[in-house]
């Protein structure tokens, strides 16, 4: 995928991040000028935070898988899905082909990681035994990624509009009775729709309410860390 194909792709305006006017217009800039190489096999892994709290268990769970990929010679990116702009899916039923949605807003910094990467690592709180409201609105927005649509014979049928397969890691951060059989089979169809296979599943379960605590625990943190060696492999 060349810089031109993706800045007519996705709209980007912007020819140097001074110049880009929004947030997601700078971390498309990065992907299309640093993310992007020609001929590059670097392998790219994209984290991508669902929780609203920085510095917490999910985003350092996130960061300790990247930062084992990039000891391995990875090139990593982490994008917070609280600091983006993203509508609610209108179920509008019109095939926005060749876009991937018919909104133009900051979903487009996530269609261009599902295109561009080889890893992804989706880290999510559990709330109500799913996925954070940050990570659903995502999730319904992906539904373009692959839909139902006429095929050429007059029949229906769902199209796969990602066509490059992934390894995909999930983080997921419970308290201490929690299960995650029912946030699985969100994450599951999500990975599904984004040509994504799920490589390995992290739980943190945890009865304390401390910013961070998972840091403590070096069995998981060190387990993090080496997932995100064995992805590069």
């Amino acid at each position: 995928m060349n810089r031109e194909f993706v800045v007519g792709l996705f709209g980007l305006e912007c020819t140097s991040p001074s110049r880009a006017n929004t947030f997601s217009e700078s971390l498309l800039f990065f992907f299309v000028t640093s993310w992007l190489g020609e001929g590059d096999i670097t392998v790219r892994v994209c984290g991508i935070v669902g929780s609203p709290r920085r510095k917490g268990n999910v985003d350092l769970l996130v960061s300790r898988v990247l930062e084992g990929a990039r000891s391995q010679g990875a090139k990593i990116h982490t994008i917070y899905l609280n600091d983006l702009s993203i509508k609610p899916c209108q179920s509008c039923g019109v095939d926005p082909f060749p876009k991937f949605c018919l909104f133009n807003d900051d979903m487009k910094v996530i269609y261009e990681a599902l295109q561009s990467c080889d890893v992804v690592v989706l880290g999510s709180p559990v709330y109500f035994d799913t996925v954070s409201a940050q990570t659903k609105l995502m999730i319904d927005r992906s539904n373009c990624l692959m839909p139902y649509v006429k095929q050429p014979d007059g029949t229906f049928g769902f199209e796969r509009r990602i066509k490059k397969r992934k390894k995909g890691v999930f983080v997921a951060v419970s308290g201490a009775d929690q299960e995650l059989n029912t946030i699985l089979t969100t994450v599951r169809g999500f990975f599904n729709w984004a040509n994504i296979e799920l490589f390995e599943t992290i739980q943190y379960a945890h009865d304390d309410n401390q910013l961070g605590g998972v840091k403590g625990n070096k069995e998981v943190m060190n387990r993090a860390f080496e997932i995100g060696v064995r992805l590069t492999k």
